[in-house]
This record gives structure tokens, C-alpha cells and sequence, in this order.
């Protein structure tokens, strides 16, 4: 199954399929993966889907963060990402 805006949710993703996805996002490739991702192609897309590899780079580090116990870490992590969700266009969140 091909990955889509329609089909991402970064929240249910474990901390390997994250830092997977925020490889793609900064792949040599980055515009053919956002491309993927949007295929209607709405303005600002290439830069939506490198903050959607923000997110799941923050969100992978924060679980880390928490499995090692490092709570303090991972609230940090996990604010970050709340704050790049909140700035994403509607049509980006999941």
C-alpha cells in the first residue's frame, strides 16, 4: 500500500517506522516522497511533508527518551511535536 496524506498517522507509527519515514523526508528523493504523500499536490506540500519528518523525528526521540525513563526529555520532545501539529494546514493532520 502506497503511503498518503489519507493514510499517515505519525502517532500510530513505533519509534523504528518514525525515524523510517523521516528518512524518507530527507531521502535524495524528498520531493518524489512528498509527492507520493500529496498527490493532489496542494501548495506548500514539499514543506509540509519535511515538517511531518520533524515531527516523527521528535516523536521517535521522545519515545526513546521515555523508555530509557528520561521523562523530562521526552516532555520536551513531545512539545515540540505538538507545537509543529498545531502549525500544520488541516489537510496535513492526521
Amino acid at each position: 500500500m502506497t503511503l498518503t496524506i489519507d493514510t499517515l498517522n505519525l502517532d500510530g507509527m513505533n519509534a523504528d517506522e518514525l525515524m523510517d519515514f523521516w528518512m524518507k523526508t530527507n531521502s535524495v528523493r524528498p520531493i518524489a516522497f512528498a509527492k507520493q504523500l500529496f498527490p493532489t499536490r496542494p501548495k506548500g506540500y514539499v514543506r509540509i511533508t519535511r515538517e511531518l519528518g520533524c515531527y516523527a523525528s521528535n516523536k521517535a526521540t521522545a519515545m526513546e527518551c521515555r523508555t530509557r525513563g528520561q521523562i523530562r526529555s521526552a516532555l520536551m520532545y513531545e512539545d515540540i511535536c505538538e507545537r509543529i501539529h498545531s502549525r500544520l494546514p488541516l489537510f496535513a493532520r492526521w
